[in-house]
C-alpha cells in the first residue's frame, strides 16, 4: 500500500517517507474514527528510524480506499497550490464511501 501511494504524490527519494507513513495513518484514522468507514483491510506499515527503510505488510488493496488516502497524503504534504481542490476531492470522495455499505456494513461493524 505504501507504494501505491507514494506513487501518486509529487516526491520522489526517500526524504518524504516517514511524514508518508505518519499520513497514511492519519487519512486511515479520520476514515474510519470520523467517517465510520470500515476498511477492507488492514494498514500494517512502519519506518525503521535508523535505516530509513519501509516494511509494508497491509492488506488493504482496495483502490478506491488508496486512491482516497493519497488524496489526503497530497493535501497535507509540502504546501500544495492546490489545496483547497484536493481538500474538496477528498472530502467528496469521503462521503461517497460513508453512503456505501460496501464500506461501513462488514460483519465485524455491525453491533449484535
Amino acid at each position: 500500500m505504501f507504494a501505491e501511494v507514494k506513487a501518486m504524490l509529487p516526491v520522489s527519494g526517500d526524504a518524504y517517507d516517514a511524514e508518508i507513513v505518519m499520513q497514511i495513518r492519519a487519512a486511515a484514522l479520520d476514515l474510519t474514527r470520523t467517517s465510520e468507514i470500515v476498511l477492507p483491510g488492514e494498514i500494517s506499515i512502519s519506518r525503521d528510524a535508523e535505516t530509513g527503510e519501509i516494511t509494508d505488510t497491509s492488506t488493504l488493496a482496495d483502490e478506491l480506499i488508496i486512491t482516497t488516502i493519497a488524496i489526503w497524503c497530497q493535501m497535507r504534504i509540502g504546501n500544495p497550490p492546490n489545496y483547497d481542490q484536493l481538500l474538496k476531492a477528498y472530502e467528496s470522495q469521503k462521503g461517497s464511501l460513508r453512503l456505501s455499505s460496501e464500506y461501513t456494513d462488514y460483519p465485524g461493524n455491525q453491533e449484535g
